[in-house]
């Protein structure tokens, strides 16, 4: 019998890898953990792997998740061992891949298996009661974190002030009939096909997004770095915001429910994100406004292939969970009794949401009426944003907020220039 497969992940909270063998026994390997010579735990092989599944190998479920035991010693865990069941054949990872959580230390004090900021650690309102009492979290941050981590989401009401919404919305009417070299909008319009290509009045109602409207416009720059978003996120971050993969939406998206820890990515850790939308106009029910179920982000971790918390990484291609992906949201949602709202802010309002909380695009009822809109995903300063393409995104400073953008060596230098260049 012929036995392939690797481990992937090794860490202190878990291992995770996949073994196909060529036998014609259908029944799940057993694999068992050991820390000095003693079995400490056991798992199957049996978890699907659409990857494995595309290969050939045993209607791909071939993968495995150990998780170990809250007793064991985080050291002691990196030094495990793992063998077929009864037998006196080992595994070996010849180069464990760390997840290592953003500051953090054993990622065991998280819900998440991947880590996350230290509002998602299981003992968040003590290290948010310490920060308070040292003066490092106002009172009014405190109280936002508390609503953040219950509800999964923040609004702040007249965040950015009606004149730089003004300036906002003349650069973007400007950019729409005269573009710079280099602004970039993504597109389905008008056959329906992905593309990303420069500004076109013809593209712009429908299923269009405007890229990174900050590089070009400093009052974009000003209103997505407007001082309370920038006060809550430095506080969640420890650290200075980074935005990256800005959008600028003239109509409701209609976008699916779903999570942005599927497609944004974080190099470092999927869940090191905060997401901004924010209301360029008074948006009126029916216009396709946002929808999110309030908790959502408290759900389980869904695995792409039984290993990812990103749809599409260096680990593979997992699109074949995609559809099954979106159901879980919905279930998720019932299962927690999660209540759907919708988000009808004035002009001016941001609101604010975690890595994984459910949202999306309610329907457009009224037809040929916008709901013009700024989105902004954010990561502390440190971490490396990806955009969709796995390109890594270069940050500039400005004030008390970094921007980032990937779309093209042009584009870069693009950056550089206006933003080093900004007054």
């Amino acid at each position: 019998m012929k036995i392939l497969g690797q481990i992937g992940y090794w860490d202190e909270s878990q291992i995770i890898g996949w073994i196909a063998h060529t036998s014609a026994d259908t029944q799940p390997l057993e694999l068992e953990v050991l820390i000095d010579g003693r079995v400490i735990g056991r798992c199957q092989v049996n978890v699907f792997r659409p990857d494995l599944l595309a290969q050939g190998h045993h209607g791909g479920r071939c993968g495995f998740r150990f998780v170990f035991p809250p007793d064991v010693d985080p050291a002691a865990a990196r030094h495990a061992r793992v063998r077929f069941g009864g037998s006196g054949l080992y595994l070996e990872a010849s180069r464990p891949r760390q997840l290592e959580p953003w500051r953090t230390g054993d990622k065991r004090k998280f819900r998440s298996a991947f880590g996350g900021l230290w509002i998602d650690r299981y003992d968040w309102i003590d290290i948010l009661g310490e920060r308070h009492r040292k003066g490092e979290i106002s009172d009014d941050v405190a109280d936002q974190v508390m609503r953040f981590v219950r509800d999964g989401y923040i609004i702040m009401p007249g965040a950015v002030p009606a004149v730089v919404i003004d300036e906002v919305e003349r650069d973007i009417e400007s950019f729409w009939h005269r573009p710079p070299k280099g602004l970039l909008v993504s597109t389905t319009e008008p056959d329906n096909k992905f593309k990303m290509v420069p500004p076109n009045l013809e593209y712009r109602t429908g299923k269009t997004k405007l890229l990174d409207l900050y590089v070009f416009s400093r009052a974009a720059r000003q209103a997505v770095g407007n001082a309370p978003t920038v006060a809550f996120l430095s506080a969640v971050f420890q650290d200075r915001p980074k935005a990256f993969q800005g959008l600028s939406f003239w109509n409701g998206s209609e976008q699916d429910m779903h999570k942005d820890t599927a497609y944004v990515r974080v190099k470092e850790n999927p869940l090191a994100m905060v997401a901004s939308w924010l209301a360029l106009e008074d948006v009126e029910e029916g216009t396709g406004e946002l929808e999110y179920y309030v908790g959502s982000h408290l759900a389980p971790d869904f695995l792409f292939g039984g290993v990812s918390k990103w749809m599409v990484s260096e680990g593979g291609d997992f699109s074949a969970d995609h559809t099954r992906f979106l159901a879980s949201l919905h279930e998720d949602a019932k299962r927690n009794s999660c209540t759907k709202v919708r988000f009808l802010p004035r002009r001016g309002d941001v609101l604010l949401w975690h890595a994984d909380l459910a949202h999306g695009g309610s329907r457009v009822a009224k037809k040929g009426r916008t709901r013009k809109s700024l989105v902004t995903h954010f990561c502390p300063s440190q971490l490396t944003p990806n955009y969709m393409n796995g390109v890594v995104a270069r940050a500039v400073q400005e004030g008390d907020c970094e921007f980032a953008s990937a779309h093209s060596p042009q584009y870069l230098d693009t950056i550089s220039r206006r933003l080093v260049g900004a007054q």
